[in-house]
């Protein structure tokens, strides 16, 4: 306590011992998730001061029975944020392009999807993590316009998302789990598969929280058993040898940005596909036009006997009606 006459001082002192129980009052922890809370919240604030606004945030940590006791093996975190990684990567590639089995994931999709980890929550087991730097648009004519727009990454992370809340889902059926899947192809059900396998090995679940650029946030809870149900029909999936067959009829929709195409064979099937790489920014030419198209079919037999069809289209030619 300063001199008592000293008023200037008195008062100083006065104000620091005010400012400090007001700061206790507000973050006092009274148990471990809160004191975890407080701790969040810091770091995500300090990161917020040095990192840009405009890049997406995804949040997760581990839950279940498992962190009760506030451990879990270093090995299933790091593990964990390996196959999320490489799940989104691999599911970024099959949304946007043709669906691969071992050629490597292009470089640009690579890049687009990188996570790069901002800071741990203690006691929580988990990770804030940022996504790539969205290009500002100060010296664009659009200005930020191009920061609303979904990238792959979001289509990704939402793709990813609607697998985990779907295997949350009530019914006993996995007949949805399977249409979300199929179409991934094998690199990025393998990838799910992996990512799954650790979780339920390590007997965890996860909670995410997805914040996009336009503000909204996206919250899932993946629990142990959510997580099993995809990991069975992951490793109970079989793709067969991809064979060509050439198909002809109308081209009725188009995606250049996507990657996609449908087309209505002279037998009447629908078959909806994925364009190679080379293709894809040609398809304007061939929309509501007769092609012949050489098509890669690919067939996936998910565990109970379910069987699903992916397309890849290699080539289109247009033909005479």
């Amino acid at each position: 306590m300063p001199d008592p006459s000293d008023k200037i001082a008195l008062r100083a002192w006065m104000r620091l011992i005010r400012n400090s129980q007001a700061h206790e009052s507000r973050e006092k922890p009274s148990n471990p998730a809160e004191f975890a809370a407080i701790q969040r919240n810091r770091l995500l604030k300090s990161v917020e001061t040095t990192v840009e606004q405009r890049r997406r945030r995804l949040e997760v940590a581990l839950t279940g029975e498992v962190t009760a006791e506030h451990t879990v093996p270093v090995s299933t975190l790091g593990s964990f944020l390996t196959n999320l990684q490489e799940s989104v990567s691999a599911v970024a590639q099959a949304l946007t392009g043709r669906p691969t089995r071992f050629a490597s994931i292009p470089r640009d999709i690579r890049e687009a999807t990188a996570l790069s980890a901002a800071a741990t929550f203690p006691s929580s087991f988990g990770v804030a993590m940022f996504g790539p730097p969205v290009e500002s648009g100060e010296e664009n004519l659009f200005g930020d316009m191009f920061g609303d727009l979904r990238t792959v990454l979001d289509e990704a992370v939402d793709k990813v998302l609607d697998i985990a809340d779907l295997s949350e889902g009530a019914s006993l059926s996995d007949e949805l789990l399977a249409e979300q899947l199929a179409p991934l192809g094998q690199r990025a059900t393998k990838h799910i598969g992996l990512l799954t396998a650790g979780l339920t090995d390590a007997g965890v679940g996860v909670r995410v929280h997805w914040h996009t650029q336009q503000g909204r946030i996206r919250e899932s809870n993946w629990t142990p058993s959510g997580v099993q149900r995809v990991r069975y029909l992951c490793e109970h999936s079989e793709f067969t040898e991809a064979e060509t067959i050439t198909v002809a009829g109308w081209l009725g929709s188009a995606s250049s940005f996507q990657g996609k195409v449908e087309i209505r064979t002279d037998s009447g099937e629908l078959i909806r596909a994925s364009t190679d790489d080379e293709l894809t920014g040609q398809l304007e030419r061939y929309l509501n036009r007769r092609v012949e198209a050489e098509v890669e079919a690919t067939r996936v037999i998910f565990a109970g006997g379910r069987e699903r069809n992916i397309y890849s289209v290699l080539n289109l030619r247009t033909v005479s009606e």
